[in-house]
């Protein structure tokens, strides 16, 4: 799986999370993101770091050092809490670091 997708993936199930906290599959599925971001990718930390009316913007820094800021559409980032659940404007809380990294 390439960085973007699970990334993308991550940031998804961030989404969910955030709407359905008690839900421990969802949880387990972010967990699982973020075990391929870290093993795979060896990224040592990722998050999301701002987001507007458009856009996502998730900062990760790799092990080696380096940093980098990307953004996925915000309605694609939505997308699966929509079609799951009919929410759409859940935020996660950035100031949870537990599940991310």
């Amino acid at each position: 799986m390439s960085l973007m997708d699970a990334l993308f993936y991550w940031l998804q199930m961030k989404w969910v999370t955030s709407a359905r906290p008690d839900d421990e599959a969802a949880r387990d599925t972010l967990f699982f993101f973020a075990q391929i971001l870290s093993e795979d990718h060896e990224l040592e930390s990722f998050d999301v770091e701002s987001e507007d009316d458009m856009k996502v913007y998730v900062t990760y820094a790799k092990k080696d050092g380096s940093t980098r800021t990307v953004w996925f559409d915000k309605e694609a980032v939505e997308q699966l809490n929509r079609d799951m659940f009919g929410v759409s404007d859940a935020r996660p809380d950035t100031e949870d670091k537990e599940e991310t990294q």
